[in-house]
């Protein structure tokens, strides 16, 4: 009687010790967020690089610049809206070392910033942590004119380049001051400017139809004056979208194939 009172004890303190304490599963793999935060000019600037899973340390690469509402020097907001944040939760989608600087100042734009940039991306394939021969820049909303100023003034530099929501014509002085919104034409002899610039790479915009903050006729002008050019270009009006139409963007797998194949080795 004891022998079998022992034994149920035993197989009842195994059941329970299973129960209590199951096996875990391995935890999900995270992406490698590495500093590149530095100092241009008297002027702090932070920065991320980040390495997700599918990601190839050295690799393929897209500098993403954000927009107004994430600039600051806190190193962190500028990863939670658009590619960075798509990019880390789906990185089967984007296989790319993303470069990821934060704005420090609201009210300037992308290319006050120029040579911050610049110094970014050297300190960047210094470390070998991208592949400067495999590169393009994406950007929403000021992000979006960052990336149609910087890719024009360096199409030596991008594979390729994608403005989400953005506009051509500066809409913050350089003495930082607003400026008034009047749309654009692709007539407009800044937009004309640009064009020119961006046919030497290929280009895809986003845009939605609704949006109140920056009007679709920006990317609408500077995708037909490139047509114009018969440059290699691309325009997704994305219906019924207001200002986000990054979300539409960053979760389109037709754009994160045309990346793939413009940053192909």
């Amino acid at each position: 009687m004891f022998i079998q009172l022992l034994a149920i004890v035993l197989s009842l303190s195994a059941f329970l010790g299973m129960h209590q304490n199951p096996a875990q599963p391995d935890a999900a793999p995270q992406a490698e967020v590495i500093d590149l935060s530095m100092t241009v000019n008297d002027q702090e600037y932070a920065c991320k690089v980040v390495i997700n899973e599918a990601a190839e340390r050295g690799g393929a690469t897209i500098l993403f610049l954000h927009g107004y509402g994430e600039c600051g020097t806190d190193g962190e907001k500028q990863l939670t809206v658009g590619l960075p944040k798509h990019a880390m939760e789906n990185p089967e989608d984007w296989p790319f070392v993303l470069i990821v600087p934060q704005k420090p100042i609201f009210n300037t734009e992308w290319e006050d910033h120029e040579e911050a940039l610049l110094k970014m991306l050297e300190e960047a394939a210094g470390q070998g942590l991208h592949d400067p021969d495999r590169l393009a820049i994406t950007g929403l909303s000021q992000g979006g004119h960052g990336t149609i100023m910087i890719g024009s003034i360096h199409t030596e530099l991008f594979k390729a380049a994608a403005p989400v929501c953005g506009y051509t014509e500066r809409r913050i002085s350089e003495d930082q001051q607003r400026l008034e919104e009047i749309g654009a034409n692709p007539t407009d002899p800044a937009v004309v400017n640009a064009a020119k610039a961006l046919s030497a790479i290929p280009t895809w915009f986003f845009h939605g139809d609704d949006d109140s903050v920056v009007p679709v006729s920006e990317s609408r002008s500077l995708h037909a004056a490139l047509e114009a050019l018969d440059a290699d270009t691309h325009y997704t009006e994305v219906a019924g979208a207001n200002h986000n139409s990054w979300d539409d963007a960053y979760t389109s797998k037709q754009l994160m194939k045309w990346f793939k194949e413009h940053l192909s080795e």
